[in-house]
């Protein structure tokens, strides 16, 4: 594929209320919130870091979520990312840990249920 023809990508999860995962994902998490749209919102697009945005909507207008979906954001600084959500209460569903494929990670969930992968490739 000739280079610029894409130049960055966006993950769309169907949520159950856009305010709380607004909530979740700004106040929890530390993401930057980039727009949102309706009163309450329908709408939302966070980013955090240098990651590509995650735009939220309302599963009114989505629809449902079906299958599996996870996300994995990928840190320089594992160790204190994970304190950092530690000193924020996030709640931790599997703790910080070296895995056997040669990653450091550890894992949350939202709101709505959605796996949030946190790592850090082990050098």
């Amino acid at each position: 594929m000739e280079e610029g023809l894409i130049t960055h990508y966006s993950a769309v999860l169907s949520v159950k209320g856009v305010s709380e995962s607004i909530e979740f994902y700004c106040f929890m998490l530390g993401f930057e919130l980039l727009d949102s749209y309706g009163n309450p919102p329908y709408y939302a697009a966070v980013k955090g870091g240098e990651a590509q945005s995650l735009m939220l909507l309302d599963q009114q207008t989505a629809g449902s979520p079906t299958g599996h979906v996870s996300l994995a954001f990928y840190s320089e600084d594992i160790d204190t990312l994970y304190q950092e959500f530690l000193d924020r209460d996030v709640g931790i569903k599997e703790s910080l840990e070296n895995k056997a494929y040669g990653m450091r990670e550890f894992k949350i969930e939202d709101p709505d249920g959605y796996l949030i992968v946190f790592r850090q490739k082990m050098r």
